[in-house]
């Protein structure tokens, strides 16, 4: 977990950025909030060997980080990739990261060699090393998507980015081991366009989630007893997101 907060600024939250490690050489980043590459590389994820971005949506604290990911490709400093990294999301935020080459003309266009930009659309996505991915629209902006990743072992993990309740968002998390789900908001006073800790369980249950990782967390949802608010709706195993925190992944 890179990133388990929100656009407001926390001294103890990034925005939005979660490593995924294959153990087998695939590493992917799922978002890509302000300062998410300097927090992989801490975590011990370097640019080099980052194989592929998951975006979830055009907002900026999921995607921010397109303009010093660009920018770095360009460095002579970056060795030759073997393979040029892959960002991947829906065709409004790969818009974002060409629209910010028009602010920084000549600075932002790494070759083909080493940026490819991918739209997707619900449905299979090209494997990413030995991970099966699948895009999955949910309810919150335009170009949200969610993602479902099976790992070798038949682990599957589910993204749901920022998004309220909705058939496809049940449909991403259903049955899956491991829920990346938010709850932004208090239930009593619910952030718009994002899920709340009571809602949030009851879909992890709707759904039959394993274990949920809630995440994205505005201040005033801080304040609240989120893990007690979620046992009112969900029995499964529950985690609070923290920055820095690391779930290993496997059944």
């Amino acid at each position: 977990m890179l990133g388990s907060g929100t656009a407001v600024p926390l001294a103890d939250r990034a925005t939005s950025c979660y490593l995924l490690d294959d153990g087998a050489g695939t590493r992917v980043l799922v978002d890509l909030g302000p300062g998410a590459l300097q927090r992989a590389a801490q975590a011990g994820c370097p640019l080099p060997d980052l194989a592929a971005v998951l975006l979830t949506h055009a907002h900026p604290d999921h995607c921010a980080d397109l303009a010093a990911l660009q920018f770095a490709l360009r460095s002579p400093a970056l060795q030759p990739r073997a393979r040029p990294l892959e960002v991947i999301g829906h065709a409004g935020v790969l818009l974002v990261a060409l629209r910010l080459r028009n602010a920084w003309p000549g600075w932002l266009a790494p070759g083909p060699e080493a940026l490819v930009l991918r739209p997707a659309l619900p449905g299979p996505l090209p494997p990413l090393g030995c991970l099966d991915v699948r895009a999955y629209r949910v309810a919150h902006h335009e170009t949200s998507l969610g993602y479902r990743i099976q790992l070798p072992d038949g682990f599957t993990l589910a993204f749901s980015g920022d998004a309220i309740e909705g058939e496809e968002l049940l449909e991403l998390g259903r049955a899956a081991d491991l829920f990346v789900l938010e709850a932004a908001g208090p239930d009593q006073s619910p952030v718009p366009g994002h899920l709340t800790p009571r809602r949030a369980g009851a879909l992890a249950t709707a759904c039959g989630a394993r274990h949920v990782l809630l995440t994205h967390f505005y201040p005033a949802v801080l304040s609240e007893p989120i893990a007690r608010q979620v046992r009112e709706t969900f029995e499964g195993r529950l985690t609070l997101a923290q920055d820095g925190q690391v779930l290993p992944l496997g059944r």
